[in-house]
């Protein structure tokens, strides 16, 4: 009598903003999606302002060269191109981004520094929106938090209270923040910090990192801003994939420490 193994749950990437998972780690979305796994990726913050913008947040919607009513819904698009790219299906949440929090992050200093006190409660709530999503037994990723962006401290803190639960999470490393010339510090950092092992290093294909690559092209309002200190953003993603494996192109996953 022959045993059919039964398939794993899909993994679930969350992405804190529109672009984060495609950015980090699209390589193996795409590796999963070549398997049949059906890659879930989740965005975090992906609601609608409501009420007026802050200054701030029109400077944003400026330097994207979109208007306000229409941010939310080219972000989307963007997204469900970068999706598609990857063989990927994605969802997002309406908890609003950083910028749309009323005035709790009104400069870059605010945005990358300490999490604001009237943010706590999110972390709570998406962690319980994520573990009603993903699966048991479904694996987690989780951005590792380099470049200290407090919605990727969010989801790091998330990701590490559903590691206490008993969850399978791994952390991605943000890129293009781990990319940066300032990166390999911070991310040892990061690392040292959250990290409860060393990393896992994932080899891809040429096929899965062209696709990571044209699954980040497909966010036309977001690379200039992004990418504005690495150049191009297909030839800094290759080179900086390529650095982590060496010579050989790879994505890197630590294992989370509870926070629980």
């Amino acid at each position: 009598m022959s045993v059919t193994t039964p398939p794993e749950p899909r993994p679930v990437f969350l992405a804190p903003h529109y672009d984060d998972v495609a950015l980090s780690c699209g390589g193996t979305v795409a590796s999963f999606a070549e398997g049949g796994a059906r890659p879930l990726i989740v965005t975090c913050f992906g609601g609608a302002p409501t009420g007026p913008l802050s200054d701030f947040a029109r400077f944003q919607h400026e330097r994207w060269g979109v208007g306000p009513d229409d941010a939310v819904r080219i972000r989307r698009a963007e997204e469900a191109c970068a999706a598609a790219a990857l063989g990927a299906e994605a969802l997002w949440l309406d908890f609003r981004d950083a910028i749309y929090r009323g005035t709790r992050y009104t400069s870059d200093d605010d945005l990358f520094g300490p999490l604001h006190p009237d943010d706590r409660p999110l972390v709570d709530d998406l962690t319980a929106a994520v573990a009603a999503l993903a699966a048991p037994g479904a694996t987690v990723y989780v951005p590792l938090g380099v470049g200290n962006h407090v919605d990727h401290q969010i989801a790091t803190l998330a990701g590490q209270r559903l590691a206490g639960m008993g969850r399978r999470v791994l952390a991605y490393e943000d890129f293009p923040y781990a990319g940066d010339p300032a990166g390999a510090p911070a991310l040892q950092a990061r690392a040292a910090e959250v990290a409860a092992g060393p990393a896992e290093t994932r080899f891809l294909t040429p096929v899965q990192l062209e696709a990571r690559v044209r699954a980040i092209l497909c966010y036309r309002t977001q690379l200039p801003v992004i990418f504005r200190h690495q150049g191009d953003p297909a030839e800094s993603t290759r080179r900086y994939v390529r650095a982590v494996g060496s010579g050989r192109p790879a994505e890197r996953f630590w294992p989370l420490r509870t926070n629980s």
